[in-house]
């Protein structure tokens, strides 16, 4: 079997395991090592992306009092991040490394109808830039020529700030909830994907899995026609709403210590646009 069949088949057989396992993020970046035995690359990234998101969790009306478990969707949560990150090669075919940044949120919560006697309610979330950052490895897993087969798995942590919150009581039409909402997940992704090289240009693509875990929290209080009627609250677990993907990107060789690259990821109910660029320096200030 030549070369290219071969890989053909690898990424066939890899794609078929992760969608097994299964039952879009930060950005990935080129999904092989870039950076050297030994030495360190210092880079930056950014990345604009739309996902759906489910949660549930138990309602507390403390002015009844009364508590029910209620459903929300956030229909597709907006978040734009930047990061700045530090690469260290442990071998030529293994990197690994950390981001530091900042992500913002904003998206619609619907809290669907619990039974026949409530009604759907919407609402803005609009979280201002809040810290977020992440760790990751990737690898070079065989060449063949132009082409490579690698690998990256990172999970990156999100916490846009909070947003105020108002919202008309799904069960009664008289009372609305006001108060703030609060939103922090993590994110974890598996990429596998094969790369092309022409020249100075490299293209990559193949699949990806990712697993979003997280919290949506609300305190405030129940207004009756006006009246303040008591402190409420909730407390929902958030999940992805859908896990398995594709990835594709290019990289720029600018220079042999310069790279830019872009990227696209995109789900059943998610997508993310990002770009990097990756330096690697010649003097690592004794790090090396």
């Amino acid at each position: 079997m030549n070369p290219m069949k071969t890989l053909l088949v690898t990424i066939l057989i890899a794609a078929g395991i992760l969608v097994s396992v299964a039952g879009a993020g930060a950005p990935i970046g080129p999904p092989t090592a870039m950076v050297g035995e030994g030495k360190w690359a210092i880079g930056a990234e950014g990345g604009y992306e739309q996902i759906d998101m489910q949660a549930s969790g138990r309602v507390v009306d403390e002015s009844i009092p009364f508590f029910w478990t209620q459903r929300f969707e956030v229909d597709s949560l907006k978040s734009l991040m930047v990061f700045g990150n530090l690469a260290y090669g442990v071998c030529d075919t293994w990197d690994i490394f950390v981001r530091v940044g900042v992500a913002d949120a904003g998206d619609e919560i619907i809290m669907p109808p619990a039974d026949s006697t409530a009604a759907e309610r919407r609402d803005d979330f609009d979280g201002s830039l809040g810290l977020a950052w992440g760790v990751g490895t990737r690898a070079t897993f065989c060449r063949s020529g132009p082409w490579s087969v690698g690998g990256l798995m990172q999970v990156t942590w999100f916490q846009p700030g909070d947003s105020d919150f108002s919202v008309a009581d799904p069960f009664l039409p008289d009372e609305s909830w006001v108060g703030s909402a609060d939103l922090d997940y993590w994110q974890a992704q598996v990429a596998l994907a094969a790369a092309y090289q022409i020249d100075t240009l490299r293209l990559w693509g193949g699949p990806f899995l990712q697993f979003i875990e997280g919290n949506l929290d609300f305190r405030g209080e129940a207004i009756i026609e006006g009246v303040p009627g008591g402190s409420l609250t909730w407390s929902s677990d958030l999940e992805e709403a859908s896990q398995l993907g594709g990835l594709f990107g290019a990289s720029w060789a600018v220079t042999s210590r310069f790279n830019l690259w872009a990227e696209g990821q995109i789900t059943s109910d998610s997508w993310l646009i990002g770009v990097g660029a990756i330096f690697l320096p010649e003097e690592t200030f004794g790090l090396q």
